[in-house]
Parts: C-alpha cells; sequence; structure tokens
C-alpha cells in the first residue's frame, strides 16, 4: 500500500522466507488414523497407513511391550490395513511394521464403552483460573485423560505436560467434546503428585462469531482422570471432583478473541466448584493439535507518538506477541494488534469490528518474558504502550499458532513474485487451521466457512496432510446439518449464519470426496454418505423442472458489474454433487450410484435448457462459463463453442478475472484443460486490479478476502468486511500444482489414495522454471518443467504401484526429443507415444524418475508466448 490510500504498508522486495517447510526427503511412514504417531487412538479398528503402493505381497505386525499381538498378508498395492475390531486394550502403546517397507506407533485411548464419567469443575466466565488436585504415585504406566467445555492447559508439580494450545479446541458442544491423553508415566514424583489444570473460558463461554461471551454456556468447565495401567488392567487414581481447589492465575481477562491481562496472582485460593454437565458425549481427538509452529521476530519499531511505539513483524501472522521487559517499577503495557496502519503510523483497527485484539501485562519491577496463554490474534503489527524505555525489535516476537498438520508438497518457480504467492497462500493456510478451518483469524468471526475450504482443500491437501484435520472438522459440519437435510454454512454451527447455500453447503459432498481421492478415506466418505443423500433430497425437493433457486451468497465478492445468476450458481452446484453422490455410491458399493447419476443427468439438461442457448450462456460471466464448463453440463457437441464464447469473454473483460468464491478456482483450470492456456497465464500474470500480483505489489504477505481489500484510488475497502489474511483466493495453488508445474491425480478416474496420476506441465509466460513434489498417500510423486535456448526440459517421478499419464505440450516433429539420454523415437514400444489432436502427445508412464527433453523446434510455441507477455 502507498501514502495514497491512507494506509502504510512495505512493499514485496524479493520473496520472504516461507512458512511452507521443506519436504523432508524420503516417503513418510508410520500414519496412524491419518496422524503420525498418534496417542489417544479410540477408533474401534485403527486403520494403518503408508505412503507407498506395495510392489508385492507383504506381511503387517502389530506388537505390544514386543509381543506380536497380530499378523496379516496385505496384497501387492496395498497402502493401508485396517486392524481388526476389538484387538486392542485400552490406554496400551503398540508398534507396527510393513516388512521392508513401513514402521510406525500408537497408543490406544480409553475405549471406553461406558463413557466418560469424570466430574466436572467450573471455571470463570472471564478470568482464566487454576484447578489443583494431587495423587499418589502408583507402579505402571500413568496417564491423564482431560476434556473442556473452553480451553485448558495441563501441569503436573508445575511443569506444563504437552506442547498442545487451545486444548481441546472448539466443536459443536451440544454433540461433543473431545479429550487428549498425556503419558505421566516418567514425570512423576515419589509420593505426592500435584496435577494442576488452567482453565479459560475459550469458545465455549467466550466471545465467538461477533456476538457477546457465553454463546454456549455461562461458564467453563474442566474435566480429568488420571489413569494407571498394570498387570491388573486400567484403574482410576485421580479425578476432578469436589476435593479440588480453585486458584487464582493472574489472568482476570482471557477471552479469545478479546485478548488477555496478565498480572501477579493472588495468593489465596478456595474450594473448586463442581458442575453438573448432562449428556456430553466424550471422545478422542482424531485431530491433529494446535501448537507453535514457529517464532518471527520483530523486523521494526516506530514511535508514532510520545509513549506509543508499533512494531512490525514483516508479514501478517497469527498468534500472539511474546514480549520481553526489564521493568525499573510497577509497569502496565498494552499491547494492542492490527494487520495495518493508518498514514499516521498508528494502528488501524476498523477491519477488526467488535474484536479488541488487546492484550495487558501489570508487571512488578525485574525482568519479565510474557505472553498470553488463552488468546489468539491475526496481526502484522503490534502498538504498545506502557513499555519501560525504547523498545527494540530484540524484545519482542510473535508466537505463531496451527494445527500441526505434516508439510506434504512443495512448489518452487523461477519467479520471486510467485514465490512470494505460494508463501503467501501457505502463510494464509497456516493461520486459519487453529483447530477449526476459519475464514480469517483477525476480526470477530473466525468461523469455519464452508465455501472457503471447500474451494481451497485442493491447493491445502498439497501443502500439507489433511486427512484427520478435515475428517474430524466433516464430523462438525454433519452435526450441524437440520433434520430436514440443510446444511449450515460455517461448522462448527452458528445457526444465525445461516444454512442452504449452494457451493457452500455442498462442502458437504465436496470435502469428504476430496479426502477419498487424495487419501483413500473411505471411512469419512461413509460417515458422510447418509447426509450427503439428506442434502441432496433437501435440494431436489426445492429444485423446480430441475432448476434450484437461487440462495445466499452467489459468487461472493466477484468484481464487475455482472451478477452471474444465483440460481444458474445452484443448479449447476445440484448437479456437481449428485454426480459425486453417484461415485462415492460406486465406491461404498451402496446400490444408489445409478439413481444420482440419472439425478445428475436430469438436472444437467435442466441447466441447459434454462441457461443456455446451444453453447453460450444467456447471462454471459466468466463465472458462469467456468462452472458449466468444469461440471460438465455443457453438451459435449457444444464444449469447444462454449470454450471459445469464455475465451471471448476473457479478452473483452482486459484479460482481467472477473470471479469470487465461486468462479475463481475454476476458471483457470477450465481455460488450461479447453485449449486456452495461454489466457489463464495472462490472468495470472496480470499486475492491475483485480488479480493476485495486483495483492503482492501492494504489499500483501497473505491472501486478501477481497481483489481490492486496498485499492490504488480508493484505498482500504470496506471495514465492516476486509480481511487481509483469507485462504479462498489460494486456492490458485492447485493450477499452479496441476497445470503449471504439471503435478495432479487424473480427473478421468475416481479410485482413492492419487493412485491415478495425470502429469501435464503447462509453462508460463514470464517463468523459465517450476517444480512440484507431493508426498501423496501412494507415494512421492514429482513433476516439472525448465526451459532454456536450446528447448524445454521436462521431468517426473513416478512412485511404485500407481498409474501415471503424462502429457507435454510439443509440436512438430520430435525428432530430437530424449527420454533420460535416449532418444524417444526409438523407445516406441517400450513408451508408446499418442499425439494429440489439439497439439502435444501423451503417453503412459512406468513407475521411475523420467527426463524428456524437448528441443526448440518442438517447443518454439511456448518460448515465442514466454516473449510476447514478456515484453
Amino acid at each position: 500500500m502507498n501514502g495514497e490510500s491512507g494506509v502504510l504498508g512495505a512493499q514485496v522486495s524479493g520473496a520472504q522466507a516461507p512458512l511452507i517447510r521443506p519436504v523432508p526427503p524420503g516417503p513418510q511412514a508410520g500414519l496412524t488414523c491419518g496422524l503420525a504417531d498418534p496417542v489417544g487412538v479410540d477408533e474401534p479398528s485403527p486403520r494403518l497407513s503408508w505412503n507407498a503402493r506395495l510392489a508385492e505381497e507383504a506381511a503387517v505386525t502389530l506388537r505390544a511391550e514386543g509381543r506380536e499381538v497380530w499378523r496379516s498378508s496385505v496384497p501387492a498395492g496395498s497402502h493401508l490395513v485396517d486392524v481388526p475390531d476389538d484387538l486392542l486394550a485400552p490406554l496400551t502403546p503398540y508398534t507396527w511394521s510393513v516388512d521392508g517397507h513401513a514402521a510406525g506407533a500408537f497408543t490406544t485411548g480409553l475405549r471406553a464403552g461406558g463413557g466418560w464419567d469424570a466430574p466436572w469443575l467450573a471455571g470463570d466466565p472471564r478470568a482464566a483460573v487454576s484447578l489443583r488436585g494431587s495423587f499418589t504415585s502408583r507402579p505402571g504406566r500413568v496417564w491423564l485423560a482431560a476434556t473442556a467445555l473452553g480451553v485448558y492447559r495441563a501441569l503436573l508439580n508445575g511443569v506444563r505436560l504437552g506442547e498442545e494450545e487451545l486444548a481441546p479446541g472448539w466443536t459443536d458442544y451440544g454433540h461433543r467434546v473431545r479429550y487428549r491423553l498425556l503419558e505421566l508415566t516418567r514425570l512423576l514424583v515419589p509420593g505426592e503428585n500435584e496435577l494442576e489444570l488452567w482453565l479459560a473460558p475459550g469458545w465455549y463461554a467466550g466471545h465467538v462469531a461477533g456476538g457477546g461471551p457465553g454463546r454456549y454456556g455461562d461458564r467453563p468447565a474442566v474435566s480429568a482422570q488420571v489413569l494407571v495401567r498394570d498387570g491388573a488392567g486400567v484403574r482410576r487414581v485421580c479425578a476432578t471432583g469436589a476435593a479440588w481447589t480453585r486458584h487464582d492465575l493472574g489472568r482476570p481477562r482471557a477471552d479469545l478473541i478479546m485478548g488477555e491481562t496478565v498480572q501477579t496472582p493472588f495468593p489465596q485460593g478456595g474450594a473448586a466448584e463442581p458442575v453438573g454437565v448432562p449428556g456430553v458425549l466424550v471422545e478422542a481427538d482424531p485431530a491433529p493439535p494446535v501448537r507453535v509452529i514457529g517464532t518471527v521476530p520483530a523486523v521494526c519499531v516506530t514511535e508514532p507518538a510520545p509513549g506509543v511505539q508499533v512494531a512490525d513483524f514483516g508479514r501478517n501472522v497469527v498468534g500472539r506477541v511474546r514480549l520481553r521487559v526489564d521493568a525499573p517499577g510497577p509497569v502496565r503495557i498494552v499491547v494492542r494488534h492490527g494487520e495495518e496502519l493508518t498514514a499516521t503510523g498508528r494502528l488501524y483497527t476498523d477491519n477488526l469490528r467488535t474484536a479488541d485484539q488487546c492484550d495487558e501485562f501489570l508487571l512488578g519491577p525485574g525482568r519479565h518474558e510474557v505472553e498470553p496463554a488463552f488468546t489468539l490474534h491475526g496481526f502484522r503489527y503490534a502498538e504498545i504502550t506502557g513499555f519501560p524505555g525504547a523498545l527494540t525489535p530484540d524484545d519482542l516476537e510473535a508466537v505463531l499458532l496451527s494445527s500441526a498438520m505434516a508439510v506434504t508438497g512443495s512448489l518452487t518457480v523461477s519467479d520471486p513474485a510467485v514465490r512470494q504467492l505460494v508463501a503467501n497462500i501457505g502463510a494464509s493456510a497456516d493461520g486459519n487451521l487453529v483447530g477449526v478451518p476459519t475464514d480469517c483469524p483477525q476480526r470477530d468471526e473466525r468461523t469455519g466457512w464452508t465455501a472457503d475450504i471447500s474451494v481451497f482443500g485442493s491447493t491445502l491437501s498439497f501443502l500439507r496432510h489433511t486427512q484427520a484435520f478435515l475428517s474430524g472438522w466433516v464430523t462438525s459440519l454433519i452435526d450441524g446439518q437440520r433434520a430436514d437435510g440443510a446444511v449450515p454454512h460455517v461448522a462448527p454451527v452458528l445457526p444465525e449464519y445461516g444454512y442452504d447455500s449452494p457451493v457452500w453447503s455442498d462442502a458437504l459432498v465436496e470435502v469428504p470426496w476430496l479426502l477419498w481421492r487424495r487419501y483413500g478415506d473411505d471411512r469419512t466418505l461413509r460417515r458422510a454418505y447418509d447426509p450427503m443423500r439428506r442434502w441432496a433430497a433437501y435440494c431436489l425437493a426445492q429444485a423446480e423442472d430441475g432448476v434450484r433457486p437461487g440462495r445466499a451468497l452467489g459468487d461472493w465478492l466477484a468484481p464487475g458489474t455482472v451478477e452471474t445468476p444465483r440460481n444458474l450458481i445452484a443448479t449447476a452446484a445440484l448437479a456437481r454433487s449428485l454426480r459425486l453422490i453417484a461415485h462415492a455410491a460406486g465406491v461404498l458399493g451402496e446400490p444408489h450410484a445409478a439413481e444420482y447419476a440419472e439425478a445428475s443427468a436430469r438436472v444437467s439438461g435442466a441447466f441447459r435448457r434454462a441457461f443456455l442457448d446451444g453453447p453460450r450462456l444467456r447471462t454471459e460471466t466468466q463465472t458462469g462459463y467456468a462452472v458449466a464448463l468444469a461440471w460438465d453440463l455443457v453438451a459435449p457437441e457444444d464444449r469447444a463453442a462454449s470454450a471459445r464464447a469464455l475465451a471471448e469473454l476473457v479478452r473483452a473483460d482486459g484479460h482481467r478475472l472477473m470471479t469470487g468464491f465461486v468462479g475463481t478456482p475454476l476458471l483457470l483450470p477450465v481455460l488450461s484443460e479447453t485449449g486456452h492456456h495461454d489466457l489463464a497465464c495472462r490472468i495470472f500474470n496480470q499486475e492491475g486490479y483485480p488479480s493476485w500480483r495486483y495483492q503482492l505489489r501492494a504489499g500483501a504477505t497473505t491472501m486478501w478476502e477481497r481483489w481490492d481489500a486496498w485499492h490504488h484510488r480508493h484505498g482500504l475497502q470496506t471495514p465492516a468486511m476486509n480481511s487481509f489474511n483469507h485462504y479462498a483466493y489460494g486456492c490458485v495453488g492447485d493450477w499452479m500444482f496441476r497445470h503449471v508445474a504439471g503435478l495432479g491425480d487424473d480427473p478421468r478416474g475416481t479410485g482413492g489414495g492419487f493412485g491415478e496420476l495425470l502429469l501435464r506441465p503447462g509453462p508460463v509466460p514470464l517463468l523459465r522454471q517450476a517444480h512440484a513434489r507431493y508426498a501423496s498417500a501412494s507415494g512421492t510423486v514429482e513433476s516439472g518443467w525448465r526451459a532454456g535456448p536450446g528447448g524445454v526440459q521436462f521431468t517426473f517421478a513416478v512412485p511404485e504401484g500407481v498409474s501415471a499419464r503424462a502429457v507435454l505440450p510439443v509440436r512438430g516433429a520430435w525428432d530430437g526429443m530424449t527420454v533420460n539420454g535416449t532418444f524417444l523415437m526409438g523407445l516406441n514400444e517400450q513408451l508408446p507415444v499418442t499425439r494429440l489432436a489439439g497439439g502435444g502427445c501423451a503417453l503412459s508412464l512406468p513407475p521411475g524418475r523420467w527426463s524428456f527433453t524437448a528441443p526448440s523446434a518442438a517447443t518454439a510455441h511456448l518460448l515465442q508466448e514466454w516473449d510476447d507477455l514478456g515484453s
């Protein structure tokens, strides 16, 4: 941003150090139920998985304390196996191995069919408090199982247990709350041990989504039990109850959204208050915990007004500020957080709405290192008052929080601006994955919007191992479904945010299908299948002659003056969901596949009658054509003409996108897949508004909610809805993986686990190199290209047991093309090549590493396009 906008911001000067951590070499083994070596597995039949397809039959062995408890053979091509039901004991560590391939471990949870029976203790509606109990050390392995309506932190003898933040996260409390398991065995001291639970309001009793506090309950509550497993079985030796005491924690204000006050606690304590919590289902948490994923130092400090100091962390982050203070006497330090600055250098907070994002530290004399424990902020800048003396960058740092998902993908390119874009996508992903997939981390909303994760899910699942995280969120989405089948816009559900918006509510179908395609997760697909059918029935009942009425949000935040008809989007989304439900029925062996395929065809026909005149839309918008083509709603004989109509529209719009949340994830892929990759590249390389590079030129370090969150003419958008950290438009990452670097699964397939590849590199003008790597459920896949004066080199890596179809964008005579140093023409029998009607060639690749070098005679058209756009 610049001074003309009334807002100050740093310009991009080279790519920031990405938050996307590099992918470790070699395959990741030991993934159990979607997590690496998890503790607290209550699944009756845990699934053991490894990211490689077996080349031949192998034995899987399960052991407990060195003793074999189960052995089974798995066939060639497998990448997972299910442990039989009721084989496992509670609170038991297990190790497992696939002979010669993978090894892992997991620990079972309570596995208690009778439910959770530990008493609950009440907290404070505003403050964080300490609840304490004691127990005598016992021989055996000792475990703590804890949960809360609110958020908690556990300590044993004054030492913090584990690394989880904001446990146990946010769920639909009317349906369930989740517990975590922590082992205490090696931390116990002889005799009495003190267990301490810090409890704060969190999502349960604090501010949520712009409303006041106490959305779910007036006060938070915590429940915990200490269990010992020895030769006699499992015994409970301690639980929260009336004998516990309650103490001041020195945190009289501890709100997730508003902020936290930290001061010296009062020494006196009193009796804890037991509280009844009827009918709450407590289950093991299947998702990765929220943890500190890193720290970011301040890059500079300014003083825009006397006594007001502003620290700039150089990027938009999510977490909290850790402050180091050398106080000569009592001090009151206030830290306010925001994403932007005003023209005077002060903190801009209008876009936060009612979220204070304000922390306060009341400290005595001496050296201190302090930070909040139960709040979360989205910010780039921290405005600090009351600090004794001049603040330096060494006095503070940002502590970043996110759900701890394994990094699975990387995307490297030659252009620093595109590298910055990749980093921005990763930063927005990390910042909006704190327990649930949120829309934004800074204002008072911070809810699990369905469309955002639906459109971004594929990109995210390249970058992170999302299976356990998204599967857990799907449970919250199902919990929020109404009895009539309507699906909410946010999960956990907040009824005032509404139900029944096409694309938003269709996340109930899209996300489980994504998990099947990426990970072979038929369990989430099975769990969502009946809710999907209820959603389909709800939508079909509303449709008139196959056309579903337009509802709610449409192509949210699309620029331009022509709106895509909402009933067009609604009907297209219904046809798409019906087709996916038909595929899901086939995967699950359900008898409804033909029924839903026929319903999808019927709605597709209604779409054509209502919205198309032959190949052209009656109301022509980029989004309208994108959904019609992406979701196969155009008659096959009209497909090429519809794609040309979209291309004409893009050219008429000055090679700028005019799409919002619905159209943006589809536009570039549709252009690339219908012979207009050059137009997709022109949109991607656009530097004017609206575009991704426009955000980069304005200094963005995360993705924006709106294309014009800041505009060079009118400055900041309306503060009522303007987030500078929203991952939805990061959906372009999927196009970059699939259509730039060329790495993706084959859209013609319906199999699970990323076992059918389509490697289709699409060189982009202004780039000279792109390479993608993805540790998939079936093994590590690579695809990329590098351009030089003599031609283009394409490189691929295909794992064992995976089918791969490669499509190369070459033309003309291929006599000079080589494969791994050998002329392609001499390998016709081993690598038969199919010439494609639209140009290029296709061939099936066996497992291995492949390098194709195409001479300039076959790639001159690509180089010419670079010259045209690069001038």
